[in-house]
């Protein structure tokens, strides 16, 4: 009856108290009645004038109220449905629809359209954007070329901040976002302006090359770097296959043991082969381990490793690398795809250093040799030689005047080659796909204590089962120190340094992937991948990519413009009328 004349009958009076507990002058509870269309007998008069239509209303009212309670109850529903789709999702285009309606109904939009956040400078970051657009829109050569040179970095502000990405599940802040595609567009405009005004422009086409060269040196580059792993390395194919599709994968890369073979076939192809590499690497021959068929016995892979050390014969590694890869060599595979191949080896022996080979310090080196030593893990397959072609006859002969020489794993001195690669090739940004299963474990992943932080709306890290990672820290100082008093008193001096030099590694970058790895799969990481593991490994590797890449987007974007503008202006001067009169 409350529901008929307070909210539901037309002109019905409301009636309610006074207030929680107010009481009259005598002590009695007060009711006080809103008048509105003749007080308490309206509801009746249309009730008799108009039983059915009021009895509709009545009705229709209840639902609304119904479908409403059931709303309410199936949001978290519906918020777990998204999750799920997220985590089941095949494609990309199905992970960003989940992704996108769940920051919707999060409220996550809300918060990107908000421009202040304690996590970033956003008054630095608008002000950059206003001189990016105002030098834009009035066509100034001049002072684009001198914003692009002097102002382009990539955490401006603080924007690189790892807590502005654990907000929303795409995504981050409408003004960084806006900051860089501004940034995009002022170098292409500078490009264009520049053709356009032709001998009239006030930057010559060299001054503006070596202009933007430098402003590329100042930048930095990117690299991703693919880990090791045995047959858990295959996860790397789904990583790269989405950074790829993205048109975010950087030109240098650098692979050790595992990582090497996905990273020698991508940097071996170019752009218009990649896509079916990408399609047809989960079909190709991978018997790296034994043949398919005459798989060796126990006994006579304890012969092999009481005789040579190893349990595997690395001639089916060879083959298979071989046949992959072909005869082509560093300099060549630079060549042919303007990507930096990086694989690094380790030395078998105590005296030599480990090594990063590309088309810089081992140009004539083939692939297939460089891999087959990076992947050459020790009590597994012995030692392998490096093998160059000859710059003169094209002929095969040992790299390493030593031909006893022999390499190893690359990860066991160096799986993340950070140092060199920053000294070789000015990186200063690192991405890592990490599925070392010796590693993951003991990697704190940073940003599900983030995630956590930003969901609470926290500016400074929790505590967490910080004691876990005291521990680890604790058990490895402790390893290290007695690996190396073992070794300096002469016993096994140099597998203890290897293993000392495994466990002393620095096995994540600015931004890590970690492809999830099924323990399942353990005893099966020292034998040839079939094809279901392989496709398995693939979309794994892109699941755990999709999260990240709005971060990889905001941190890559710039610099891979700034790569292609250089790209067409060195066309453009190549071929331009003086050149071609000069040739």
């Amino acid at each position: 009856m409350s529901l008929l004349f307070g909210t539901v009958l037309p002109g019905g009076a409301r009636l309610h108290l006074g207030g929680a507990g107010a009481e009259g002058k005598h002590g009695q509870r007060t009711l006080r009645k809103s008048q509105s269309h003749g007080g308490f007998l309206s509801p009746l008069v249309h009730l008799v004038r108009d039983p059915v239509g009021t009895l509709s209303t009545v009705v229709g009212s209840l639902n609304h109220v119904s479908e409403n309670s059931a709303g309410l109850e199936a949001e978290p529903d519906y918020r777990q449905v998204l999750y799920l789709r997220m985590r089941n999702a095949e494609t990309y285009e199905e992970w960003k629809s989940a992704a996108t309606a769940l920051d919707a109904l999060e409220g996550n939009d809300a918060w990107k359209l908000e421009e202040e956040s304690p996590e970033y400078d956003a008054a630095l970051v608008a002000a950059r954007l206003q001189q990016l657009d105002d030098a834009r829109l009035s066509c100034d050569v001049k002072r684009m070329l001198f914003l692009v040179r002097t102002a382009l970095t990539r955490s401006l502000g603080g924007m690189g901040d790892l807590r502005l990405y654990k907000h929303s599940h795409v995504g981050t802040k409408a003004l960084i976002e806006r900051y860089i595609e501004s940034a995009q567009a002022t170098m292409t405009a500078l490009l264009d302006v520049s053709a356009k005004q032709g001998d009239k422009c006030s930057v010559e086409p060299r001054v503006l090359l070596d202009s933007l060269l430098a402003a590329r040196q100042s930048f930095g580059r990117s690299a991703l770097l693919l880990s090791g792993g045995g047959t858990f390395g295959m996860n790397h194919i789904g990583v790269v296959k989405s950074l790829w599709t993205a048109r975010l994968l950087p030109r240098i890369i650098s692979g050790a043991s595992a990582g090497s073979i996905v990273c020698a076939v991508l940097c071996s192809k170019t752009d218009a082969e990649i896509p079916a590499v990408l399609d047809e690497f989960c079909y190709g021959d991978l018997d790296v381990f034994e043949k398919e068929g005459s798989e060796d016995g126990l006994l006579k892979k304890a012969t092999r490793f009481l005789k040579y050390g190893a349990l595997f014969d690395i001639t089916h590694l060879m083959n298979a690398m071989r046949n992959m890869l072909g005869d082509i060599t560093f300099q060549e595979s630079y060549n042919r795809t303007r990507r930096i191949l990086n694989i690094t080896v380790s030395s078998a022996s105590l005296y030599e250093l480990p090594r990063l080979l590309n088309y810089v310090t081992a140009p004539n080196v083939m692939i297939w040799s460089a891999v087959c030593a990076s992947c050459s893990v020790p009590f597994i397959f012995s030692a392998a030689s490096l093998l160059a072609k000859d710059p003169k006859t094209g002929k095969e002969v040992p790299w390493n005047p030593m031909p006893d020489a022999g390499w190893i794993d690359g990860s066991v001195d160096n799986d993340l080659p950070m140092t060199r690669l920053a000294e070789m090739f000015n990186v200063n940004h690192f991405i890592v796909s990490q599925v070392n299963p010796h590693v993951v474990p003991f990697l704190a992943k940073e940003e599900e204590v983030i995630g956590k932080e930003a969901r609470e709306g926290n500016t400074a890290f929790s505590a967490g089962p910080s004691w876990i990672h005291n521990m680890a820290n604790l058990a490895k100082g402790e390893a290290l120190h007695r690996l190396h008093v073992l070794a300096e008193l002469g016993i096994f001096p140099n597998y203890l340094t290897k293993a000392r030099s495994v466990l002393n590694q620095r096995y994540s970058g600015d931004i890590t992937i970690f492809p999830a790895i099924s323990y399942a799969h353990f005893p099966k990481v020292l034998s040839n991948p079939t094809t279901e593991y392989m496709l398995q490994c693939l979309l794994t590797g892109e699941q755990a990519t999709w999260p990240k890449l709005s971060r990889v987007q905001n941190h890559v974007a710039i610099e891979l413009a700034l790569d292609e503008i250089i790209r067409k202006l060195r066309a453009r001067i190549v071929f331009s009328p003086s050149q071609v009169d000069l040739r």
